[in-house]
């Protein structure tokens, strides 16, 4: 098996694969420069919000479904933080209340996006049970899904443009003007 049988690079340069990394690079890009301006704040979680809730296929529906995916996450996450058991008990009846609510509120497909959410909300490396640090992470999660909500939203309304307007010969610079 040589390598080209194992990489198909026609299929992984398409047009689409592009544009997903490019909007994954802008949310993260505008994700990391808050980080970088408001270092007092968890921006870090924004970062790994935005290329959660950002989707291959640019589509506003799924975008929508996994912010409500995350918001989800984060307000089960939010709740039982107050809960004083074990961090890794809490975390497992956590992540039950999350699939379970998010199979009847019909997320399927956004299910992993509201696990991510919550398990960013609350893992905690620091050891402090403050529920402002837990309220920051959420701010921070849900500011990430709002700027790949935008992010999908501003490349959809370019695209609309686009295809809205034909491309005339006119647009074409003459080289000989």
């Amino acid at each position: 098996m040589n390598y080209k049988e194992i990489i198909d690079y026609k299929e992984l340069l398409r047009w689409d694969n592009t544009l997903y990394a490019t909007r994954c690079i802008i949310g993260v890009v505008i994700c990391y420069i808050l980080f970088i301006y408001f270092p007092e704040l968890p921006f870090q979680w924004s970062v790994v919000s935005v290329v959660v809730a950002i989707s291959p296929d640019n589509s506003p529906q799924l975008a929508v479904d996994r912010m409500k995916a995350n918001l989800l996450g984060c307000a089960i996450g939010f709740g039982i933080f107050f809960v004083h058991a074990p961090n890794l008990i809490m975390l497992c009846i956590g992540i039950v209340l999350t699939i379970i609510a998010g199979l009847s509120l019909q997320l399927q497909g956004s299910i992993r996006s509201a696990l991510a959410a919550i398990v960013v909300l609350m893992v905690d490396s620091s050891h402090v049970h403050d529920w402002r640090l837990a309220l920051g992470r959420l701010s921070c999660v849900i500011i990430g899904c709002l700027i790949a909500l935008m992010v999908t939203i501003g490349f959809n309304k370019i695209f609309h443009l686009i295809k809205k307007r034909p491309f005339l010969p006119s647009d074409i610079i003459d080289p000989k003007s």
